[in-house]
């Protein structure tokens, strides 16, 4: 049975409880009653704790009772579809937000510099997420290579399944609230074009988690590719403790291998979360 927001994985322990992986002493309030006002690095006031990354020292996510928080200990160079500090920038965190689907979004990018406000957090360095996905139905899963570490917390749904490629119904200059929401962090070095060829395999493995679920696009019936409304944001840490820089991150590379099998997994576990089968 998969557990909400639990499910870790990297190359050493395999897939363990969320829970197993806090600080002994700390709990996780799974009824998310969260400071919304909570200061970076520190434990929540009420004791809900963070969930410490192996594969960078001082990665934290957070699940509070509207969004999921991953904050990094430094700059990340990023880049990303994010409707909130998408593009490339140097960030800090990424904030994935829960919207109702019936969210009007006139001004997605406004609602969330005030929720950003709201919640204490600053709008420089952030990247802003809006999903319809419930989020307890996040996944988590990491993995330490030896020139590198990864992370992936995605949050899935498929109501709005689609196939690229094919004709299908389109819409101007629509925007709705995140399916496939994947959150991608790389402590290492990354070139620009290794980190386009990063989210370029990140989607690759998406596509392959919905063909092996056998998710179909409503519309015509074919293998879904994604859904009409998914974000991708990734973030490099760069640090120069990292003798190696990456300049491709594609499937024949180790780097590539280890984002593809993370985003697959994450990808799976978030829509078995959900009721989807495995």
């Amino acid at each position: 049975m998969t557990t909400p927001f639990l499910h870790v994985q990297n190359n050493q322990t395999g897939r363990t409880d969320f829970n197993d992986q806090f600080d002994r002493g700390d709990q996780f309030d799974l009824k998310e009653q969260s400071d919304p006002h909570h200061r970076f690095g520190q434990t929540d006031p009420i004791g809900q704790a963070a969930y410490h990354a192996k594969i960078w020292p001082g990665l934290k996510l957070y699940r509070k009772e509207r969004h999921i928080l991953l904050e990094a200990p430094g700059p990340m160079e990023s880049l990303g579809s994010a409707v909130y500090g998408g593009g490339m920038h140097s960030l800090e965190r990424f904030v994935n937000i829960y919207v109702d689907r019936f969210y009007r979004c006139d001004d997605p990018v406004q609602d969330i510099r005030k929720l950003l406000g709201e919640w204490g957090y600053p709008e420089q360095g952030t990247a802003g997420l809006l999903t319809a996905v419930q989020l307890q139905h996040a996944a988590v899963a990491e993995e330490q290579g030896s020139d590198f570490g990864v992370l992936c917390c995605a949050t899935a749904g498929v109501s709005n399944a689609a196939r690229a490629g094919v004709k299908r119904t389109t819409f101007p200059a629509s925007w709705t609230p995140g399916t496939i929401n994947i959150m991608l962090v790389v402590d290492g070095r990354m070139t620009p074009a290794a980190m386009v060829n990063a989210v370029i395999t990140a989607t690759e493995a998406k596509a392959a988690a919905l063909s092996d679920l056998g998710v179909r696009d409503a519309e015509n019936g074919l293998t879904a590719t994604g859904t009409t409304t998914d974000a991708v944001m990734l973030g490099v840490s760069q640090r120069a403790e990292w003798p190696l820089l990456h300049a491709y991150a594609g499937t024949a590379t180790d780097l590539g291998g280890v984002i593809g099998r993370l985003v697959y997994d994450a990808v799976r576990e978030s829509l078995a979360a959900a009721g989807a089968p495995k």
